[in-house]
């Protein structure tokens, strides 16, 4: 069997949209990726991605916001960033690694009520799904 894949997903704060990517990533590709997720910045993991997380099965005492310094000893082969702005943002990583970016905008980050929130993580959690499903069909196909 072929060594995993590391991967890390990352987003500014760690508390939404890479959490959401790891926790997919982890019970997706467990076969084929070993995943880690950080922030450029650390903040506590939003308390509705928590909420929606454990009602589609995660247990969230798995997951919590890190800064890129806890992950940096992992050699990781793919960089994920849950957004094409932290591009500029992302420090020096001083080995050969490949680095994509997905766009998502944070929810947790809008203007709204609590439920518009929770719908717009929950829609946020679906598509992250979908990303990581055709990640994980594309790596098994080049394995």
């Amino acid at each position: 069997m072929a060594r995993k894949k590391m991967v890390a997903f990352v987003s500014q704060r760690n508390a939404c949209r890479s959490i959401i990517a790891e926790a997919y990533a982890k019970r997706l590709g467990q076969e084929t990726f070993e995943c880690f997720s950080f922030g450029l910045e650390s903040d506590r993991v939003h308390y509705l991605v928590q909420e929606v997380l454990q009602s589609r099965g995660f247990r969230m005492t798995y997951y919590f916001s890190k800064r890129y310094e806890v992950v940096e000893r992992q050699p990781l082969d793919l960089i994920i960033l849950l957004h094409p702005s932290l591009k500029e943002k992302l420090p020096g990583i001083p080995y050969p690694h490949e680095v994509i970016s997905w766009e998502f905008e944070d929810p947790t980050l809008q203007e709204g009520s609590e439920e518009e929130m929770k719908r717009a993580i929950e829609k946020l959690c679906d598509a992250i799904e979908q990303k990581v499903k055709d990640l994980v069909a594309t790596e098994q196909k080049v394995a």
